[in-house]
This record gives C-alpha cells, sequence and structure tokens, in this order.
C-alpha cells in the first residue's frame, strides 16, 4: 500500500521543481541586469534576487532537499549584506554567483557540473561573507573588497558567528556541508501540508503538469480523427442515397411501362386477357403503385435523417473545433520562458570566447505554443553561438573599428499576420564575409571552384545553411562541425517556418526565423503511389498541377518542368520511395498529375499517379522501432479507417536535388481524364450530378457552395465547374463572377443547372460569364454530357 505522505511528497516535489526552474531563470536575468547596471543604494534587482533566493531556499527546505537549501542559504546571506550596501561585487563574484546558479540546476535535474563541485561553491559563498565581516569599517565604508581566489575562500571558511545572517552553522568533522540545519521529516511533511493549504491562488491561473497538457492535446487530436471518421460516413450515406435515387428512378421507369403496358392490355382499347392473367396483371401494378409511394415517403423520411445528421456533423465540427483551439491555447506561454536562461549562458560563452558580448531581449512577452518553444530552443542557442563565433569581434579588433568594446546580440520577437511570429537574432558584428564562405564551401567540397565563382553574394549566403559547412577554425563540443544552420534550418521548416538571412560586412548580420504561433492541427494532400496511399505534409506544398506529357523536358539526364518561370527537377514518387510496382506515364496529351514540393531554396515536381483529396489530418509516431524510417515521418488514420504513410518531404526534396530518379523514357497511351468540379447544396442532386458525371468518365470533386467551391478553386486545378445557383453563403451567380474576375480561372468553363427558368434569370447567368444554363425542369443526362464534352473540347 502506498504511503499517502510519500505520494504527496512526490507530486510536492514534482511542482518544486517546475517552479524552482522559474525561479533559477527570474535570477539568472536579475544578475544579468544588475552586473550591467552597478549596485546602487536600495536597488530593486537586489532586493528581488534576495527575495527570490528566500522563497527557493523555504521551498527547498520543504520537499527536504537539503544541497540546494545550503546553496541558497549562503547566497541569500551574499544577498543580505549587499542589500545594506556592505558588499559591493566585482566580476569574480558575479561568476560565483552563476557557478551557484548552475549546481543548483544540476542538483535539480540529477546532472553532475563537472567544472564545479557544491562543496567548493559552499566553501567559497561563506568565505565570501566571512571575508566582508572581517573588513574594518573604513573598508566598508569606501572601498570594496576584492573577491579572494577560490583558495582563500576555501582556506577562510565561515564559524558559528559569522553565519548569523544565513542562519547556517558550519558543519562538524565528517559532516557533509549540505547536512546542517537539517529537520525532522515530520516538521518537513507538516510544512508541505502547510503550503498546499496556505498556497495563493487568486482563482486566474492555476499550475497543470506539462504531460498533462499533452495527453489534453492528444485527445483533442482523436475528437479530430473521430471528427473525420464521421465526414466519411456521411460520405458513405450521400453514396447510398445517391444509389437509391437512382434505384427510384429506374423503379419509374418500370412502374410507366406496366401503366402503359396495362391501358394497352385491357384498358381504354378493352383488349381481352386470359383471365388468369388479368388478376395478377392488376396485383403487380397495384403492388408497384404501392411501392412508388412507400419508397417516395422513405426517401423523404431518409433525406430529412440525412440533412439532420449533416446537421450534427457541422456542429460536431465547430464544437471539436472549437474545444481543439482552447487547449492548444492552454499551452501557450511567454517566450521569455526560454530566453530567460539565454543571458547567463550568453555571458558564460562570451567570457569562454574572450569576448564582451551583451545579450538584449525585446518583445518576449509575445505568447506561443510550448511544443514549438522547446523545438526552437536549440536552434536559437545555435544562432547565439554562432553570433558570438562568428559575428562579434574580439574587444581590441571593435576599438579598431571604433565600435563600442561591448558587441550586442539581439533578439526580437515580432507579431506577424496569419498567426505567425518572427524572430531575429541580430549582432553588430563584422558581418558575412563572402569570399571567407566561397573558400570554406570549395575546400569541404560542397562545391566546385566554378561553381562557387558563378555564385552570386545572395546564392554565397544561403551556403552558410549547408550541412558540414564551417568557417571556424577549430572543432570544438559547441561549434565547428558545420552543423548547426543546418539544423536550424531543419527545425524550423518541419515548423511549418522560414529562414532568410541579410548582413552587411562591417556592421553585421540578421536571420530571421518566421514560424507559427502553435502548432495548429495540420493539413495534408492524400495522393496514391502505384497501389499505395501517402499524405504529404500542406506545409510543403506549394502548389497542385496537372501538365501534359510533352510539357516534362530533360536537362540532360534529369526530367524537369517549367512552372511559373522556374525550372524545377521532377521525381516519380513511386521510384523516389522504391515501389516496385509499374505504373507508366500516359502518352500524348494525357494529363500528369503532380504536386509540387518546395524546402528552403529547393523544390521538386513530384509525379503521383493520383491526387485524392486536401484534409485534415492527425499525424502519429510510428514508435521507436520504426522511428528511423527514410521518407516517413510518421502515420495518419484516413476517415475510412485505413492507416495511410505520412512522406519526409524535406528529405525527399534534398535527396532528389542531389540525383533523382529518373521518369520512365517509355509510356503508354491512356484516357484523358477531366477533373470536374459539382457545387450543389442538396444531398441528392450533388450526388446525383457526382455520378452521371464519373459514369461517364470525368473526375468529380463536391462542394456544397459557392464560399466552399471558391475555396477549392484557389487550392486545386478543375478543368470545369458544373453550379447550382441558389445555395446559401455564395450563390451559383457570385461564383461565376468571383471566377471570371480571377485572372488565374477566367478561362474555366462554367455551367449552372437550376431550377431558376425566368428569362431574367437565364440572362442573368449569361451576363455574370456563365457559359452555360441548364434548368433542372427540362433537365436530361444526355443533354448534359453533351454540353460539358463541347466545352471541354472548346477549352483544348
Amino acid at each position: 500500500m502506498i504511503d499517502p505522505d510519500e505520494e504527496f511528497h512526490k507530486q510536492l516535489l514534482a511542482t518544486f521543481r517546475e517552479e524552482a526552474d522559474e525561479h533559477l531563470s527570474e535570477i539568472t536575468g536579475d544578475l544579468i541586469a544588475l552586473e550591467k547596471s552597478g549596485i546602487t543604494p536600495g536597488s530593486p534587482l537586489v532586493e528581488r534576487v534576495y527575495r527570490t533566493i528566500h522563497s527557493l531556499k523555504g521551498s527547498a527546505r520543504a520537499v527536504n532537499l537539503r544541497d540546494i537549501e545550503s546553496v541558497c542559504q549562503n547566497l541569500e546571506s551574499v544577498f543580505a549584506l549587499m542589500k545594506k550596501g556592505e558588499f559591493v561585487p566585482d566580476e569574480g563574484a558575479y561568476d560565483l554567483f552563476h557557478d551557484a546558479i548552475k549546481i543548483t540546476r544540476g542538483l535539480l535535474s540529477g546532472e553532475r557540473v563537472e567544472s564545479i563541485s557544491p562543496a567548493e561553491i559552499a566553501r567559497s559563498l561563506r568565505a565570501l561573507i566571512s571575508m566582508t565581516r572581517d573588513l574594518p569599517a573604513a573598508h566598508q565604508d569606501g572601498a570594496v573588497p576584492e573577491t579572494p581566489p577560490a583558495e582563500r575562500r576555501i582556506r577562510n571558511g565561515m564559524n558559528d558567528e559569522n553565519m548569523s545572517a544565513g542562519n547556517a552553522p558550519s558543519p562538524r568533522d565528517g559532516e557533509s556541508i549540505f547536512d546542517t540545519g537539517k529537520p525532522n521529516a515530520d516538521t518537513g511533511m507538516e510544512h508541505l501540508r502547510s503550503m498546499a493549504a496556505h498556497d495563493t491562488w487568486d482563482g486566474k491561473t492555476v499550475r497543470i503538469a506539462a504531460n498533462k497538457l499533452d495527453r489534453l492535446i492528444a485527445g483533442a487530436d482523436d475528437l479530430l480523427t473521430t471528427r473525420l471518421f464521421i465526414t466519411h460516413r456521411m460520405q458513405e450515406l450521400e453514396e447510398i442515397m445517391t444509389r437509391f435515387a437512382i434505384w427510384r428512378w429506374n423503379l419509374a421507369l418500370v412502374s410507366n411501362d406496366l401503366h402503359r403496358f396495362r391501358e394497352a392490355s385491357f384498358g381504354i382499347r378493352k383488349t381481352k386477357l386470359p383471365p388468369d392473367l388479368v388478376l395478377p396483371l392488376q396485383r403487380m401494378v397495384e403492388f408497384l403503385e404501392y411501392n412508388r409511394e412507400f419508397v417516395t415517403y422513405l426517401q423523404h423520411d431518409l433525406s430529412v435523417h440525412v440533412r439532420a445528421a449533416e446537421i450534427d456533423r457541422s456542429t460536431l465540427e465547430t464544437n471539436t473545433s472549437a474545444i481543439s483551439d482552447l487547449i492548444h491555447d492552454a499551452v501557450l506561454l511567454p517566450v521569455a520562458n526560454v530566453l530567460q536562461p539565454f543571458g547567463g549562458l550568453v555571458r558564460e560563452y562570451s567570457r569562454h570566447t574572450g569576448k564582451q558580448v551583451d545579450l538584449v531581449i525585446e518583445g518576449s512577452d509575445l505568447e506561443m505554443d510550448r511544443r514549438i518553444l522547446e523545438a526552437l530552443k536549440d536552434s536559437l542557442m545555435h544562432l547565439l553561438h554562432n553570433s558570438i563565433d562568428h559575428g562579434i569581434e574580439y574587444p581590441d579588433i571593435r576599438a579598431e573599428r571604433h565600435k563600442k568594446v561591448r558587441g550586442i546580440v539581439r533578439i526580437r520577437i515580432i507579431p506577424l499576420s496569419g498567426s505567425k511570429v518572427g524572430i531575429e537574432v541580430s549582432d553588430d558584428g563584422g558581418g558575412i564575409d563572402r569570399d571567407v564562405i566561397r573558400k570554406a564551401a570549395v575546400e569541404k567540397g560542397i562545391v566546385s571552384p566554378d561553381a562557387a565563382t558563378a555564385l552570386s553574394d545572395d546564392e554565397v549566403i544561403w551556403l552558410i545553411f549547408r550541412s558540414g559547412l564551417s568557417t571556424s577554425p577549430i572543432v570544438t563540443d559547441i561549434s565547428g562541425r558545420g552543423l548547426g544552420l543546418a539544423i536550424v534550418e531543419d527545425t524550423v521548416t518541419r515548423l511549418g517556418g522560414s529562414v532568410s538571412v541579410s548582413s552587411e560586412k562591417g556592421k553585421g548580420t540578421t536571420i530571421k526565423l518566421q514560424v507559427p504561433i502553435r502548432l495548429a492541427t495540420l493539413r495534408g494532400v492524400v495522393v496514391r503511389a502505384g497501389s499505395q496511399v501517402y499524405v504529404l505534409p500542406m506545409q510543403q506544398v506549394r502548389q497542385v498541377i496537372r501538365v501534359q506529357q510533352e510539357e516534362i523536358l530533360r536537362t540532360g539526364d534529369r526530367p524537369i518542368i517549367e512552372f511559373q518561370g522556374e525550372k524545377i527537377v521532377v521525381i516519380r514518387l513511386t521510384e523516389a520511395l522504391g515501389i516496385t510496382e509499374y505504373h507508366s506515364l500516359p502518352a500524348g496529351t494525357a494529363h500528369v498529375p503532380i504536386v509540387i514540393m518546395a524546402y528552403g531554396a529547393g523544390q521538386i515536381a513530384c509525379i503521383v499517379d493520383e491526387v485524392i483529396r486536401v484534409q485534415e489530418i492527425v499525424v502519429r509516431s510510428l514508435g521507436s522501432q520504426l522511428r528511423r524510417v527514410k521518407r516517413i515521418t510518421g502515420a495518419v488514420i484516413l476517415g475510412d479507417g485505413k492507416v495511410a504513410l505520412v512522406l519526409d518531404a524535406l528529405e525527399l526534396i534534398q535527396e532528389s536535388i542531389k540525383g533523382s530518379p529518373l521518369v520512365p523514357a517509355g509510356t503508354a497511351s491512356g484516357e484523358d481524364l477531366r477533373t470536374i468540379l459539382v457545387v450543389e447544396d442538396s444531398v441528392t442532386s450533388r450526388a446525383l450530378l457526382q455520378t452521371i458525371l464519373e459514369r461517364a468518365g470525368y473526375f468529380v470533386r463536391t462542394a456544397v457552395d459557392g464560399m466552399e467551391a471558391l475555396a477549392m478553386l484557389k487550392e486545386h486545378e478543375f478543368d470545369m465547374v458544373v453550379s447550382d445557383v441558389d445555395m446559401p453563403r455564395m450563390s451559383g451567380f457570385t461564383l461565376t463572377e468571383k471566377i471570371r474576375a480571377d485572372a488565374r480561372m477566367s478561362a474555366l468553363p462554367v455551367v449552372l443547372v437550376t431550377s431558376l427558368d425566368s428569362a431574367e434569370d437565364q440572362k442573368h447567368g449569361i451576363t455574370v460569364g456563365a457559359d452555360a444554363y441548364i434548368r433542372k425542369t427540362s433537365f436530361e443526362k444526355s443533354q448534359l454530357l453533351s454540353v460539358i464534352r463541347n466545352l471541354l473540347e472548346r477549352k483544348r
């Protein structure tokens, strides 16, 4: 049986670690600010650090972390002297303070700090206090004492009477310096309960464990998957209704035929039939009449239920989206939570390199998704190291260039439109030397000497993001391996963001990251390659197009297409994935579906066998055993319950740029597949039109009104639009006007199929730009197909 006190202690310990991490980040930032500004009488920064250390000490005592309590107690004693004006720290003292923070973080995480030990930190702090108190009054009033070297601090130690400010007696022989003043367990547990009972809470905020938030997000993602299932079920219902409508149509034809047969046999003409056939024929006709009425009522009832189910589905979609947004908002944190420790890290690293650097942070109160912040943390550290290593000059060089001796590295957080945020990391250093980059790229074998010479200055700058390129003369544990900026670009791009760089020689460099504020639900393009279905993340999809076979050209042994004035390498997805099924390209003028994907400055045109749809996706991990499968990042459950693999678009692009798989030289003939968008708010009419067109050999996509259709037209390529007129949100007339007003779609054929049959309506349809106006009251399948065929032929 679990001891309730032990379980309670574990919970409080987890809470303490989160609280302590925040306190240590605050202390680090305040120490940096104190060192810059200097200590003035009554400094609020000194008071704030003192109070924060005091709070951390009390919390550490409550959870029986004696080591941390002892470090905090000695730090508190030093800051008590600083509050009284009895001690002003120099550079060595600040080093000691930062070492104390570092060792405390190590004790919190259970990681050992190799360069310093807790014992040395404690002895040095005590020695500092002891030396300060032993100074004569004249020194306390005027001169600032020099921080003693470590050996003197350790040798001097502290006696009991010198610990009055910190209330921590010196250890006895054989006793750890962290064992002093240890309360009994009962007192500690009592204090824990007191903390829990009296913990202040204003009703506005509450501390929630990160793993609980992750479970909430996973639950929201499961809701999305359920919503996709329901959407698929609705599509199946619509297909059933379509089949039902066709069957009813055939039933009506048979019924009419029987009526005519009956009239011809023994109705008006009074033709005699054998008596044994009259009664069965009469029963059959009556039964068919009953069936017609029954089916009519049944179809009406089913239509009502389908409409109600669609309303429920729409409500569920709205509610689940709202819940998902609220849950994702709950993981938004101020950027300051990640940036706070950077001040201490920059201070330590700049001192390690012999440079003088100040870190300035602007806009850190902006909130972002915790998962994005965690993903960016290492990238931001790479950028800071890069600015200090390669950007900021040494003090003597800066003085020669008439710059301030202390260089500045600045991080700016800027809100952008479209739920995105810009993160700029800039320095006022020497800037990027293009010639040095060219030389390093040639030496590392990244580009040939001739190619390096031909590169423009802007193209040269982008080489810094190539893996393996480094201008550092040596390789260290932090820099020199040529991975930092490559990792930055890869991380940002995977988050759906982008990276840009600008630099002016002698003045500095700015690297701009643009990332989403939060990880929203992803959208993916579902495609077929061979007999397999895959998903391409929309973040890397630039556009989906269809080209004719003759538009695929060759440059040497590489197939390419020209798109918007650019030449893009073509690959075939089946070959890139190693799928052995052979599917040749259609010959002649048949269209080839292509997905254009972009990553940084690189892009490819990927031939697929079919573009199925664009949909929201919830990417699931493949698990530890399949984590490193090439070109695959995860899996999704589609609406029909099938599992599809999510492709790593970045890896496909990177590998294809180096050497793309070739498009097969031989091509087979194939039928021309045209894509038609059907826009209709009635479930039955929409399904009927879709069935007629698909049976005629067309690929059909559907939309429920003009608003949805317009959004689809902007995302996809279509050969024609067949639309109703009287629809909610946006009518067919308005949709046609918007199509004609868009330069990209202005030539797209539009057929209006509507129950509005007045001459004025028909004239208005032609006025807004419709190519054909078909009235439902005189609708015939052959007429519709003839009109569509003629318009598509004219479009060629």
